[in-house]
């Protein structure tokens, strides 16, 4: 059975008549402004320090932490702002228009709330100051460093936290209504402003399989998803994409090698299988390490310790 909207007439009812004064969207556009600076609020661009490790001053100590901090908001957009920049608006054309007219005299005291809001950019950039020393401190990667951190000063933890939880929040709820649509009005509007350049955020991303690998029906074989060990052993967060990683793909230029290392050579699945047998002479397929500027100096072509002793060896 069709419902009353389901024609023309049925929306004409349905609408009714216009009132007096007409409705001219005036709350519908109050509560698009409003859903508006919610979101730029939450999802500010937060600050995010540059990468590179800074410099270090003469004579100073290594244990301090040379990497930049993670990012965290220090301002975001509110309707006092907002209210600020509306009313040096008025301002600047007040102005233009009493230099137009010599007669009028118009006066414009500061109010309270401007040296309110001085005072509190004062205050976050000596917070920004004091995260900047912190930061200099303690690196939260090491070991019993973060702990010590949320002893003493657990809300610079808890609020670059709280970015991530934006940060993710914001992905997936853009990659959610790319892949499967508009569902309602919040994901209408999240898409116009993200549309508009008036939101901005980060994006998931996968890593893409082997061309051609989904138009095969070799992805079925037990051995397409055979794991494939790299030449040498990565450093810790080698592979990070945030504060001090290595650079090239797949952190490759933090790099153990194998050679010298126990058990660090011969690795192939072939070989050892053919080891059980007391015939080791399978494929290798291993890659031997070559030693370059990409790696740490672990002596000569990365050999061994001259005491190394037979725990070092694997013939």
């Amino acid at each position: 059975m069709e419902t009353d909207t389901a024609n023309a007439m049925g929306l004409y009812r349905n609408a009714g008549p216009e009132s007096n004064p007409a409705d001219v969207g005036t709350g519908t556009g109050n509560m698009l402004y409003n859903a508006e600076l919610s979101a730029r609020t939450r999802y500010a661009e937060p600050i995010i320090p540059k990468q590179e490790a800074l410099t270090k001053p003469t004579g100073a100590p290594d244990y301090y932490n040379y990497q930049p901090a993670l990012p965290v908001k220090y301002s975001v957009p509110s309707a006092a702002k907002e209210r600020l920049v509306a009313r040096q608006a008025i301002r600047d054309a007040a102005g233009g228009a009493a230099k137009q007219n010599s007669n009028v005299i118009r006066t414009d005291p500061i109010s309270d709330e401007e040296v309110n809001y001085l005072q509190a950019m004062q205050d976050q950039a000596e917070l920004a100051d004091f995260d900047r020393y912190v930061n200099s401190l303690v690196d939260p990667r090491k070991p019993g460093n973060l702990k010590w951190l949320m002893e003493i000063y657990p809300e610079f933890v808890n609020r670059r936290i709280s970015q991530v939880h934006t940060d993710y929040e914001y992905a997936l709820r853009n990659q959610m209504i790319d892949s499967w649509g508009i569902n309602t009005f919040d994901d209408l509007h999240f898409k116009y402003l993200v549309d508009q350049n008036k939101i901005k955020g980060p994006s998931l991303e996968t890593q893409k399989p082997a061309s051609g690998l989904g138009y095969s029906t070799g992805i079925l074989g037990p051995a397409a998803w055979k794991p494939k060990r790299l030449s040498g052993v990565r450093l810790p967060f080698a592979s990070a994409r945030v504060g001090a990683h290595a650079t090239g793909e797949g952190g490759n230029t933090w790099i153990m090698p194998d050679d010298g290392m126990p058990l660090g050579t011969n690795r192939g699945m072939q070989y050892m299988a053919s080891s059980i047998y007391g015939n080791a002479n399978g494929d290798n397929n291993a890659q031997p390490f070559q030693n370059n500027a990409n790696t740490l100096d672990w002596g000569a072509s990365g050999a061994a310790p001259p005491d190394a002793g037979r725990a070092y060896e694997t013939a």
